[in-house]
């Protein structure tokens, strides 16, 4: 790791220096300081802001094929920890703003579109109708939201017309193809797998069946086509006592369950529109956006089309009114992406080797067909059959990835509603108000169909699961602003009023014994379930701010935020927030004049914010359960334990930093030191079984995430023909648990404990494999007679798997990431890549630890590693001896702990606008073609798996990021 440091540092220092000789060389040219950035409720000039707020444009969002538009966040701002979610087209990425700042309740950001908070699914915005985002990560630019901006906001502003603009209509179509990002790990073909089953089986009986070598190697031949229950080979016996395929012996199948599941030519098309354009009073813009995707699973799809409408007018000299509105309808054909389920892509890939056929096979090898002819999908369960083999298997019994894919029907639709207007009085040219209202409606339908005849639900005769969600939500905030200067003397304040209702509305049902065909839920024989609930919150705000600047040098600005949530009794129910700010232009002051930094600005700023977003909508309620009936009598049982006066987690948050410019701004520097403690989390307490329940959610523990944050812009090269923008940022951010209800506990892979991370893998120790036995070893504490402890060594895994004897190792938490963008024209050729990066970081990789287990469940896939195997007493290796029995060398411990490193070209495009001659005889007003990559090239210290994965660190043999490459061209008129 320290090389790994000093050459990304040597670079660094390279890159630095590169910058300064180009703006030593090149034409200067100043920064706009003017710059407007969208903040909460509102908009203030960037030397006004005393906090820190992040923007990413138009420019950046489009360069990247983001079917989320929040994944345009990832490389692009410091301190925002973006995890895409795999391989799934329309899945919306984790985003973690300056880290964890709870354990139970919601980690995510709040959502902001247009002025008010959005309710329904992300994906449901295209990126083509967004005009930029702003990131607001600290308290100062976070408190005015309060009980909701603990884990940061993200402000979403749709694209707008301009006055005085003759229409414009902007077309854009492209067309591309999808691949996996990294490849998979690498498994063993069926030749290879027969070999190292027949090696296994031959170890097992001279270990443990006391056989000598000659004796154990017949019995694995002759017994390895009995264990596995299918044979691939035109012989009985394919594998002789040597253990080498016989002579003759040819597959008679050799199934790639990789390219049975996954797409590796997944088509992509998106055709977007829009209509801008304004009057001298009254702007406007449409757009509509249709979406087409499929994943790297085959059968995953996603399919969207969305419409928007914006405009705004000045009715008058004092009043001004606007409506946005969108509707967006998407759905995903969702075949399972992840976890350890029988139809689940990835862990089938994983699990079943490729001796086992796609189709059903009789005793000699050939396809049976059903009764038109067709081949059937093996499921591995027909030893009703009467066949000795190539009928029934051990793993995976009852099921066939490929089969499900086109047997089951995993579907998500989604319905989104949104409707934002305002209307604002001016009193005067310094005072005004602003009412603005908005509402959606998201409906989310979701549907399961079981197949009848083959699967899971065979037994039941099938099964159709359907739901369907409403979520309502009501905004409304009025807001008094004074803006007014007196002389050098420069006063904002506002006074504000919010209201937000929310209504979940949920309803379920379920049905079993189904026709072929037939796939609704009326056609179920026997209705199985049915269930509805409704959840409904409210929260109410009063925020007053204020700022004050002097002659644009020196700001200082603050707020009070008071909210009640019915979330909480009434007795905690309201909590009050606030943040404080300041900042100081130095480069205004006189004495300030040099010919290399031309402007430095210092600002400070703390706060407090809440957290309400608990796991259940009244947590402080005593409930109970319906649905324990006796016969036809209702029956209920008491809900688990609740803490009435459970109130507001809250987030103290402390921000300072440096904004710097060198030579005319060609170079511009942020430095950012945050530290957040979260305290009073809410947390599931746990609880001894005996009082009738685990847990008990409460207000108990405090964390506390803190770092650096660096954002470097340089203006490289800029002439006439040729420019060259680059930017890096870093972010520097850790984690520490500062109070628990007790010393420490084991959560998975990790033991929380005070000043620890959440992110420590707490582990068994790996001491590799004993040379004379074969087997693995792991170290252990033992206690001597004298009472000291010593590390040792032991075969024993249960000695080891104490822990008094595990010890912290690594964490998954990157010790920094961030990402560096280089924006290049070139005559009409424009070229931006962004590349995406993080070190420090551990991955477990329970993938790969599953494909190591050496046979010992025979019929299970295997990583080609285990060619590398023990074989006799002395052989120095890091892989057991394969051998057919229950042991633990594949059990958790560091073997499976590996470096996450990884840099990743996360967008390239390259575009090439048409001469105007030779697009005006058209009637066109710009013509550009271009060629888009996401996901195009990634090294990695660790490969088989995607590096970048959940914020815990464990694998969850979910499908692989997308590598995606379109064509696409933009006309406008």
């Amino acid at each position: 790791m320290n090389v790994k440091l000093r050459v990304l540092t040597a670079g660094a220092l390279f890159f630095m220096g590169g910058q300064m000789a180009f703006a030593q060389q090149d034409s200067l040219r100043t920064q706009n300081v003017e710059e407007v950035v969208v903040v909460a409720f509102g908009t203030q000039k960037r030397e006004a802001i005393v906090g820190s707020v992040a923007t990413v444009d138009k420019k950046t969002i489009e360069s990247q094929q983001a079917t989320s538009v929040l994944s345009a966040l990832q490389g692009t701002v410091a301190g925002v920890n973006v995890i895409s979610t795999g391989g799934m087209p329309g899945d919306n990425p984790s985003i973690y703003i300056r880290g964890i700042s709870s354990i139970n309740a919601s980690t995510q950001p709040l959502i902001i579109v247009d002025g008010s908070p959005y309710g329904g699914n992300i994906n449901s915005i295209p990126q083509d109708q967004v005009e930029s985002m702003s990131v607001l990560k600290d308290a100062s630019a976070t408190a005015l939201y309060g009980s909701r901006a603990a884990n940061g906001v993200i402000i979403i502003t749709t694209k707008k017309g301009r006055t005085n603009q003759k229409p414009r209509v902007s077309i854009t179509s492209l067309a591309g193809v999808s691949t996996n990002a990294v490849p998979f790990h690498e498994v063993m073909g069926s030749e290879d797998f027969m070999r190292y089953t027949w090696q296994a089986l031959r170890n097992n009986e001279i270990v443990n069946g006391g056989k000598s070598a000659a004796e154990a190697a017949q019995f694995a031949t002759n017994n390895l086509i009995t264990r596995l229950g299918y044979n691939p080979y035109n012989v009985n016996n394919p594998i002789d006592a040597n253990g080498n395929v016989v002579n003759g012996a040819t597959l008679l199948w050799d199934t790639d369950w990789e390219k049975e599941l996954i797409n590796n030519a997944a088509f992509k098309q998106e055709h977007r529109f829009s209509l801008t354009g304004g009057s001298e009073n009254t702007t406007y813009f449409v757009g509509a956006d249709y979406l087409d995707m499929y994943g790297n699973v085959k059968t995953s799809k996603f399919e969207r089309i969305g419409f928007r409408g914006n405009v705004e007018s000045k009715v008058n000299n004092w009043l001004k009114v606007g409506l946005n509105t969108s509707f967006t309808s998407s759905s995903q054909n969702y075949p399972t992406q992840s976890g350890s389920s029988y139809q689940s892509a990835i862990q089938w890939i994983y699990t079943m080797p490729s001796i086992y056929p796609l189709h059903m096979r009789d005793e000699n090898g050939n396809l049976i067909l059903d009764n038109f002819g067709n081949p059937q999908y093996d499921y591995g369960n027909n030893a009703s059959s009467g066949r000795r083999v190539n009928a029934q298997r051990e793993i995976l019994n009852n099921e066939n990835a490929v089969g499900a894919l086109y047997n089951y029907k995993i579907r998500y639709n989604r319905y989104d509603v949104f409707t934002n207007g305002f209307a604002e009085v001016s009193f005067t040219d310094y005072l005004k108000l602003r009412s603005q209202g908005s509402f959606q409606l998201y409906t989310y339908d979701s549907y399961d169909y079981d197949h009848y005849l083959y699967g899971n639900a065979a037994s039941v005769g099938g099964r159709v699961s359907q739901g369907r969600d409403l979520a309502k939500t009501i905004n409304w905030t009025n807001s008094l602003t004074f803006d007014k200067s007196f002389g050098e003397h420069n006063v904002n304040a506002q006074a504000i009023f919010e209201l937000m209702d929310y209504r979940y509305d949920a309803l379920s049902a379920q049905g079993t014994g189904y026709l072929p065909e037939v796939f609704v839920l009326n056609g179920s024989t026997l209705p199985e379930g049915v269930g509805g609930y409704i959840n409904q919150e409210r929260l109410v705000g009063y925020l007053g701010r204020a700022a004050y600047n002097y002659g644009r040098k020196y700001f200082v600005e603050g707020s009070v935020r008071t909210d009640g949530s019915t979330r909480f009794s009434p007795e905690t129910r309201w909590g009050t927030f606030f943040s404080v700010g300041g900042a100081w232009v130095v480069s205004q002051e006189n004495f300030f004049q040099n010919n290399v930094m031309n402007y430095l600005k210092l600002k400070s700023s703390y706060g407090e914010l809440g957290n309400n977003a608990t796991t259940s909508y009244f947590p402080y309620l005593a409930v109970y359960n319906t649905g324990w009936n006796n016969l036809d009598q209702t029956g209920i049982i008491l809900g688990g334990a609740r803490d009435y006066f459970l109130t507001w987690e809250k987030t103290a948050s402390f921000n300072a930093g440096a904004e710097m410019g060198f030579f005319n701004n060609r170079i511009t520097a942020d430095v950012d030191y945050f530290n957040k403690e979260s305290i009073d989390l809410i947390y599931a307490k746990p609880l001894p079984g005996s009082t009738g329940n685990t847990s008990i959610t409460t207000n108990v523990g405090a964390l506390r995430n803190y770092g650096w944050e660096v954002n470097l812009n340089t203006l490289n090269v800029d002439t006439e023909k040729f420019s060259w923008r680059s930017n890096l940022n870093v972010t520097f951010e850790k984690n520490e648990i500062t109070e628990l209800t007790q010393e420490s506990f084991i959560n998975g892979t990790k033991r929380w404990e005070v000043g620890r991370s959440l992110f420590d893998f707490f582990l068994v120790e790996w001491a590799g494999v004993d040379p004379q036995t074969g087997m693995g070893t792991w170290y252990y504490d033992k206690e001597n007679a004298d009472g000291t402890v010593t590390r040792e060594v032991t075969s024993n895994y249960n000695l080891a798997n104490v822990e008094s004897s595990k010890r912290y190792l690594g964490s998954s938490l990157p010790k920094f990431r961030g990402g560096f963008t280089n924006n290049f024209r070139i005559a009409n050729f424009e070229i931006n890549s962004l590349f995406n990066f993080a070190f420090g970081s551990y991955v477990y990789d329970s993938s790969y630890a599953a494909l190591m287990s050496g046979f010992a469940s025979i019929g299970r896939q295997q990583h080609v590693d285990v060619k590398n195997a023990w074989q006799q007493p002395g052989d120095i290796t890091d892989v057991p001896m394969n051998i057919v029995s229950n042991n633990q060398n594949a059990s958790t411990s560091s073997r499976f702990l590996f470096e996450n490193d990884y840099i990743r070209l996360k967008a390239l495009t390259i575009g090439y606008n048409v001469n105007r001659d030779l697009i005006d005889v058209m009637g066109l007003s710009n013509m550009k073609i271009f060629l888009q990559g996401d996901n195009l090239w990634t090294w990695q210290s660790h490969k088989g798996i995607d590096p970048e994965q959940g914020i815990s660190g464990t694998t969850d043999s979910r499908s692989y990021n997308l590598k995606t490459v379109s064509l696409g061209v933009n006309v406008g008129f």
